[in-house]
């Protein structure tokens, strides 16, 4: 079902870039990389029930490890391009949860939070101060991807970006149905009876947990190629807060939500932004931010289950 609606989806889009501004065209790129760190988020948080404040560092680290080797590498006999940049910001993703997992995922849900928000913190701390990557002032001029003779546009990001979507809608889809993701609502229903049961539940939330990071790589080595440019303020702490709010919005257990939350968050900021000034031509961006909390609040408190149980609901499952 998720392989269809992520093909659906990418189909729709790949018509749409064709007529819409680049500017929203980019917005489009965004939510489906976005909905891509929120889709590993689900399974680590709605499918195995812990917690993670850290998917922004894992986002950034896809983004600087692929932005670092296509940048210094430039010029050299063996350039490597944005596709091998990707895998490699995976692989760092993945490399920092796997380490990380063998002290966080012996915590509590609380302490795992707060072991996953201390990880975000420090390596924005590393983004900042190493000079190697850019510290402070970032990177800039980061190659973009290209085919032949052919460099991406906007509307190439858009297609790449939702066609990554859809292959992690699959994937995460087979792998709910699967004895894996049965084991992993076991563990979220009872780590104790699950391992009474004979699942082996660090294991399992471990392989999750770096999954989880992969998705993040891979949607921040493409952001980081699209955008051209990236700093420390780019993965902040705000970012984690962003992507559990994608997927608490969008509903928890459902790899869809993670998609409608994605698009929910990035379209009200951006209607934010040109609803406000317009009510009220003085104000600063804190005020956008006190009415995004708002809302975001209220979609909290009346829809806890998420936009993807409530529309379950609308239709009666």
């Amino acid at each position: 079902m998720y392989g269809r609606i992520g093909l659906v989806l990418l189909a729709l889009v790949a018509a749409l870039v064709w007529f819409l501004p680049s500017y929203y065209t980019g917005l489009l790129t965004l939510i489906a990389l976005y909905a891509l760190v929120a889709i590993g988020l689900n399974l680590f948080m709605g499918y195995a029930g812990q917690v993670s404040l850290g998917q922004a560092a894992f986002f950034g680290i896809g983004a600087y490890a692929s932005a670092a080797l296509a940048v210094k590498t430039l010029g050299t006999p063996w350039p490597v391009s944005p596709w091998l940049g990707t895998l490699a910001g995976a692989l760092a993703a993945a490399l920092a949860a796997y380490v990380l997992s063998f002290v966080a995922l012996r915590l509590r849900e609380n302490l795992l939070a707060l072991a996953t928000l201390a990880l975000g913190i420090v390596i924005n701390v590393v983004f900042n101060q190493w000079e190697f990557i850019g510290g402070s002032s970032g990177f800039k001029d980061i190659p973009g991807f290209a085919l032949g003779s052919y460099t991406f546009d906007q509307r190439a990001y858009a297609i790449l970006a939702w066609a990554l979507l859809a292959l992690g809608l699959w994937f995460a889809g087979n792998l709910v149905r699967s004895s894996f993701g049965r084991s992993l609502v076991a563990i979220s229903a009872g780590e104790l009876g699950a391992q009474a049961l004979g699942v082996d539940a660090e294991r399992l939330k471990r392989q999750t947990f770096v999954l989880s990071a992969v998705y993040a790589g891979v949607a921040g080595a493409v952001f980081a190629s699209q955008a051209s440019y990236i700093d420390p303020s780019s993965f902040d702490f705000l970012l984690s807060v962003n992507f559990v709010l994608m997927s608490v919005i969008g509903g928890i257990r459902s790899l869809s939500g993670a998609v409608i939350g994605a698009a929910v968050v990035v379209a009200l900021r951006q209607i934010l932004q040109t609803a406000v000034p317009l009510v009220v031509p003085s104000a600063r961006g804190d005020v956008q931010s006190f009415f995004f909390g708002v809302i975001l609040i209220a979609m909290l408190i009346f829809l806890p289950r998420g936009l993807a149980g409530r529309l379950g609901e609308a239709r009666g499952t």
